[in-house]
């Protein structure tokens, strides 16, 4: 046997198919090839697999995953056939969903079919439902003979989730002596229990009696003054932590690509940022208390051992059965959790995208639709949560039947204790305390490593924010723009320019050659989807072309840094969005330091200055994010207000003037001639393309 093959071989008695779901809206290609791959001996995780193939928002084509799987030493069959023959397949493999998706076949038994969804998770479906989606194309994947067996998961470290923390040291410590100095009192007490019992009952003492009253009066209030700081103290290391934490992850969102955002919903990235919560809870209050657990356990069972070492297995054995509970539990809990997490976000998607597209429900009389829509993502949600709560009540019968089972054999054999005098009354009194501080430390530190395993999912939702490489374009600054620069007589210059989306995409531009001079206008026509937004996206630094180069304002757009740059380009797209706040506000961007008098002059020269004037609050009118108030003329205006008020020695113009008439739109374009900087638009009316200085067409990624 070829080592190869040798390596292939998975020698555990049971290989287990995993759930991988997809973390972009169009990877579920991805996923399904990550779960068979590491079904047969290769794991991997998604980031791997996303870099390696270039996943688009586009999706994957079926042939283009024939292509992947091949890349991956995986033989494949691609195969037509009927819901009958479901069974024949060897699995596991790849069905072809819904004609736009892809799930896993696990196994198909008698009338029930086994799926793992790269959206939804594993679910167990009827032939009836599986017959609605399936499209009658499967997969086959099998280890080519060159496949090798290997781990290639990147192991997420804590440091790399957090990045740089201060004071968080020095707090855990101080928290771990206040509690470890509680734990140490509270031992205490079963001793002056057991001196009650045993000295002041039978000997009738009261003097003893009031001393140790006494003694725990004091033992009370010296708790709760250390209880007090220590709560202080953690309440105050959480939320430093928490604060430092969430700036870090906000931090690093903020200068991912733009692409990263365009593949993701935007519920499913609020979701996997609020992971930053649970997982601070959890690696502070929570591995605290963890070690805590471990010292009085220990403690606490030292002491049982000295009392009864009989008495003392029955607890080291309902614990060893509590923790045999708990791992059986473990995987159907985390499962649960999971697809709660993911039909919530789902919801918490389609409420958003309905709330920011309400106008088009109305007009189009669709609400009552996207209403039925929303029921049923909250109906599964519902269905989610109502799963989890049923295993956590079959967990917490079974746990507490345990409990009360232990209970009766400790009392059963402490009572025999105290009749054969091997116990006093007292003694047993004592016993049953620190079983009891015993059995709540170690129940609680196997929850605790339980919720420290729950942690790899919160794990993998934030990773995919602070594990995701920021642009090299807003990673650091460049130096500001030379003299020499300035007086260039070339503000943009591409050069061969090929573009597309993703591997196995077609271009969306090809052989693109521009040069744009200072205080020139060019205006960009030609049929919409031919490339012209992808241009000008381009020659901002959104995109990187796949061959060619373009500099702007003297810089490669490549250049570490060039996000500088783009201080001194001023856009208008067709996707810019307006911000909750006041119109003054969205002309400055919420700059500090803003100048309303350069504001108003910009507003002046949109032929905006005139309407805001008349309105109640002038410049302090409020805004929303959908800019409800305003038309969609005024809309326009007011970005390209903005885009003036940065005093741009560029200006890229996508349809900056095709919600206004014919008098406005004429004379913003004369003050654009007036304004003498270079000025790269994509047009479609005659009335701006003929005050451009040159027009050149773009089709089909061509300019002809």
């Amino acid at each position: 046997m070829t080592d190869s093959a040798n390596a292939a071989l998975n020698w555990r008695w049971r290989r287990r198919l995993p759930v991988i779901r997809q973390t972009e809206a169009a990877e579920c290609g991805v996923a399904c090839l990550a779960m068979v791959a590491s079904w047969h001996g290769y794991r991997v995780d998604l980031p791997t697999l996303r870099a390696r193939f270039g996943v688009t928002q586009r999706g994957m084509t079926f042939a283009r995953l024939v292509d992947c799987a091949a890349l991956l030493d995986l033989a494949t069959r691609p195969l037509r056939l009927e819901m009958g023959d479901l069974i024949q397949l060897a699995t596991p493999c790849v069905l072809y969903w819904d004609l736009n998706h892809f799930v896993v076949l696990k196994k198909v038994r008698g009338q029930r079919v086994e799926i793992h969804d790269p959206a939804r998770g594993c679910v167990t479906l009827s032939l009836a439902e599986v017959s609605k989606h399936f499209t009658g194309i499967a997969l086959e994947l099998t280890p080519t003979h060159t496949f090798v067996a290997q781990d290639q998961r990147r192991r997420i470290r804590l440091r790399e989730l957090t990045g740089r923390t201060q004071g968080l040291k020095a707090a855990l410590v101080r928290i771990f002596v206040f509690a470890l100095v509680l734990e140490a009192l509270a031992l205490l007490a079963p001793f002056l229990n057991q001196i009650v019992i045993d000295e002041v009952l039978v000997a009738q003492d009261q003097d003893l009696l009031v001393l140790i009253l006494i003694g725990m009066a004091l033992l009370t209030a010296t708790q709760t003054l250390i209880g007090l700081v220590r709560e202080w103290a953690t309440l105050s290391m959480a939320v430093n932590f928490n604060m430092q934490w969430t700036a870090n992850v906000l931090h690093h969102l903020w200068r991912l690509p733009l692409a990263w955002f365009e593949k993701r919903h935007i519920g499913e990235i609020s979701a996997r940022f609020d992971a930053v919560d649970t997982l601070q809870h959890t690696l502070t209050t929570s591995s605290m208390q963890a070690l805590l657990d471990v010292l009085l356990a220990l403690g606490t069972l030292v002491m049982m051992l000295l009392y009864s070492p009989k008495l003392a297995a029955i607890a080291l054995l309902a614990a060893a059965l509590y923790a045999l509970l708990r791992a059986a539990c473990f995987g159907p809990l985390r499962r649960a959790a999971d697809a709660c997490w993911m039909a919530g976000t789902q919801e918490s998607s389609h409420f958003l995208e309905s709330l920011r597209g309400m106008l088009s429900l109305r007009v189009n009389a669709a609400t009552p639709r996207r209403e039925t829509a929303w029921r049923n993502l909250n109906v599964a949600r519902r269905n989610a949560q109502l799963h989890q709560s049923k295993l956590e009540m079959a967990y917490h019968v079974v746990n507490t039947l345990l409990a009360s089972a232990v209970a009766a054999a400790t009392t059963w054999w402490g009572v025999q204790a105290v009749l054969g005098n091997a116990f006093s009354v007292g003694m047993l009194v004592a016993y049953m305390s620190f079983q009891g501080r015993f059995t709540a430390s170690i129940n609680s530190l196997i929850d605790k490593i339980a919720e420290f395993k729950m942690l790899a999912v919160y794990n993998e939702r934030l990773a995919d924010i602070v594990l995701t490489p920021v642009s090299a374009l807003e990673h650091s600054s460049v130096p500001p723009i030379a003299a020499e620069v300035q007086t260039e007589a070339i503000v943009v210059e591409v050069t061969a320019v090929r573009f597309r989306y993703g591997p196995g995409e077609p271009d969306i531009l090809r052989n693109v050659d521009l040069q744009l001079r200072a205080g020139e206008i060019v205006a960009l026509v030609g049929s919409s989807g031919g490339g012209k937004t992808t241009l000008l996206k381009l020659i901002l630094g959104v995109y990187q072309p796949d061959q060619g180069g373009i500099r702007v304002l003297g810089h490669d757009i490549r250049q570490a840094g060039f996000a500088s740059v783009r201080t001194q380009i001023g856009t208008v797209l067709q996707d810019d969005a307006l911000f909750s706040g006041s119109i003054l506000d969205n002309i400055t961007l919420f700059a500090p330091d803003h100048d309303v008098a350069r504001a108003q002059q910009c507003a002046t020269r949109a032929r905006l200055h005139a309407e805001v004037s008349a309105m109640p609050m002038g410049y302090q009118t409020a805004v929303t994010e959908y800019g409800g108030s305003l038309s969609g003329g005024q809309k326009q205006r007011l970005l390209l207000a903005r885009a003036l008020y940065k005093r741009p020695r560029l200006l890229l113009l996508d349809e900056a003037t095709s919600h206004l008439d014919t008098a406005n739109e004429r004379q913003i374009n004369q003050m654009l001639r007036d304004l003498g900087v270079a000025i790269l638009l994509i047009a479609h009316r005659p009335e701006t393309i003929a005050s451009a200085d040159r027009v050149l067409q773009l089709e089909h990624g061509r300019l002809v």
